[in-house]
């Protein structure tokens, strides 16, 4: 998820000066967080999430986490997971 995070963000964040990855784990769960300072486009500017949103949300699921993606506040843009470091049965 981090590879695909930091490709859709070269990929797609117009005028980005910098993609920030971080990654923190505890006994539970791994938590991945990777943001952009990219425009972020106008409401309209905005399509569909394509399937590598819908791809990474799958794959988060089938191993008992989840991941969201969105606009920041300002500038920019942020993909977070949080996985279990075990994986269900």
């Amino acid at each position: 998820m981090a590879q695909e995070s930091v490709t859709n963000a070269r990929r797609h964040a117009r005028r980005a000066t910098r993609v920030v990855v971080r990654v923190a784990r505890d006994a539970e769960v791994v938590r991945l967080r990777v943001s952009d300072d990219g425009e972020v486009p106008s409401p309209r500017g905005f399509g569909p999430t394509g399937f590598g949103l819908i791809g990474m949300r799958e794959r988060a699921h089938l191993l008992g986490g989840s991941v969201d993606a969105g606009p920041d506040v300002e500038r920019g843009w942020t993909v977070t997971a949080t996985l279990p470091c075990t994986v269900p049965a």
